[in-house]
């Protein structure tokens, strides 16, 4: 990251904005226009291969101008890639354009700043509909305080890979080289730097990537008494100790996250399901170890078209991490906070992921990793901090089936179908002998840990393993993985019929 580059969030703005709203700067502000009422959002990540996202973004807008509402700040990643001008054609994102224009038209005031994905958006939008583009920093007055917004980027200073190739891209060669190649070149190279910088990000420990508090500190230090951001795809509002207050929020694309001002009040809405990704139906797979449930899961999800929830990898990618940071496997407050720090997700694919790629099967899989798991779910905190990121991942998708020992009992309770699957201890063990062939092992000593772990399951204090009200218990004992696959696919059938 170099000033010329990227500008310091500490500077003053640059651009067409004033920090004063009364200045009559050439944003049309005055001090015959106070602001009464403003909405802010960040990183929407519009493309055109995602409609239901453009319309979530339209249905914000919308209700943003029934509200009332004297501004809209767009607090950069509107785009998932701009690529210049040519974009103002996207026939994806020509709804959502057209929508600015109208809102802008109709006397709003529209701000898109730049982000780290459509920083080439320059002064496209401004030129073509009369939204503001004010570059990186923007100053406001709400409420009598002094409000910088930008991205947020600017405040990840531990990351210095991703400022190093930030910098690269905001030179002012590379932007006249994406102004001139073809248009079909310049998508190729977005999506090849997009999938470049997931790859190089997803080794990189997620407090590299997260906010420097003392960065804020500074900023707000030098006058500012509130900072606005996004980015790191996390909400958080609290005051910065000696300095002001930071307010960060979630990204819209998953949680409909916004920042509203009215009333002379700024305040942080974290996640808003008006916004987010509908939820697709669920159906819950719980069960004790060797009752077939990740087999059946995986077999099912394929047979509907589903996505498979892994509800046990998200808590070994908890348990890698705190192996790894040396973290006391015993203090649940700890995990929980380490928990709500690493950002998981599950994707499409079912795969667990960190904020920039998917967490490989060998480090969830390590032996070490088996051996602590199971105390790591146990502690509550660790619990509460992962139900939402389950329950998440069900937006957006057509349904999901999710395993575990507690997903029709507490995470689900309202799933379209409940199942618990159960077998007989013997038939459980040599199951478990057949998948874990190569770490060796009895089939009494199978039995022994088997029951153990059935014992501490069941007997735990947060969730324990139990049918959900409602679940249809069903032993697999004489199943074959076809024969159960197709008597749950049959009553998921029979369950979506009822429901319509």
């Amino acid at each position: 990251m170099t000033p010329a580059t990227r500008p310091s969030p500490h500077a003053a703005p640059r651009g067409r904005a004033s920090a004063d709203p009364s200045a009559g700067d050439a944003g049309g502000w005055s001090a015959a226009r106070p602001v009464r009422q403003a909405w802010f959002v960040s990183d929407l990540h519009l493309r055109r291969g995602d409609p239901d996202g453009v319309a979530r973004a339209r249905a914000f807008v919308a209700h943003a101008r029934e509200q009332g509402t004297d501004a809209l700040f767009f607090v950069g990643d509107v785009f998932q890639a701009w690529i210049g001008p040519r974009s103002l054609h996207d026939p994806g994102l020509r709804p959502f354009l057209e929508d600015l224009g109208a809102a802008v038209d109709a006397g709003l005031r529209v701000v898109a700043l730049e982000g780290n994905h459509d920083f080439l958006m320059e002064q496209n939008l401004a030129g073509a509909l009369g939204v503001e583009s004010p570059g990186d920093v923007l100053d406001v007055a709400l409420g009598g305080q002094r409000v910088r917004l930008l991205h947020g980027d600017a405040f990840c200073t531990l990351d210095a890979g991703y400022h190093r190739l930030h910098a690269v891209l905001r030179s002012t060669g590379f932007r006249w080289v994406a102004r001139h190649l073809p248009v079909k070149v310049i998508e190729a190279v977005a999506v090849t730097l997009m999938r470049v910088a997931a790859r190089f990000s997803a080794g990189k420990r997620p407090e590299v990537m997260d906010i420097v508090d003392d960065e804020v500190r500074r900023t707000l230090r030098s006058g500012v008494d509130v900072v606005l951001c996004g980015h790191v795809h996390k909400a958080r509002d609290e005051r910065v100790e000696g300095a002001g207050r930071l307010i960060v929020m979630a990204d819209f694309e998953t949680t409909g996250s916004h920042a509203v001002f009215r009333d002379g009040r700024l305040e942080l809405v974290a996640e808003d399901e008006r916004f987010a990704p509908a939820a697709g139906p669920v159906v819950t797979l719980d069960g004790p170890a060797g009752s077939g449930k990740s087999s059946v899961a995986a077999r099912l999800a394929a047979r509907l078209g589903w996505v498979k929830l892994d509800s046990g990898a998200l808590y070994r990618a908890v348990t890698a991490a705190a192996l790894e940071r040396g973290v006391d496997l015993a203090d649940g407050p700890g995990l929980g906070a380490l928990a709500r720090v690493l950002r998981l997700s599950s994707d499409a694919a079912g795969r667990v992921r960190g904020p920039h790629g998917p967490i490989p099967d060998g480090v969830l899989r390590s032996p070490q990793v088996s051996a602590a798991v199971s105390g790591v779910s146990a502690h509550p905190e660790v619990r509460r901090a992962l139900m939402e990121v389950q329950r998440r991942a069900s937006r957006g998708v057509a349904g999901i089936v999710a395993e575990g020992r507690d997903m029709g009992t507490v995470v689900f309770p309202d799933a379209l179908l409940k199942v618990y699957l159960d077998a007989s201890p013997e038939v459980r063990a040599r199951r478990r002998l057949a998948q874990n062939a190569g770490e060796g092992g009895s089939l009494d000593q199978v039995l022994a840990a088997q029951a153990e772990r059935d014992a501490r399951d069941a007997g735990r204090s947060v969730a324990p393993l139990r049918p959900a009200p409602g679940a249809w218990v069903l032993d697999t004992s004489g199943l074959d993985l076809d024969a159960v696959v197709e008597r749950l696919a049959e009553r998921v059938e029979a369950e979506q019929v009822r429901g319509a």
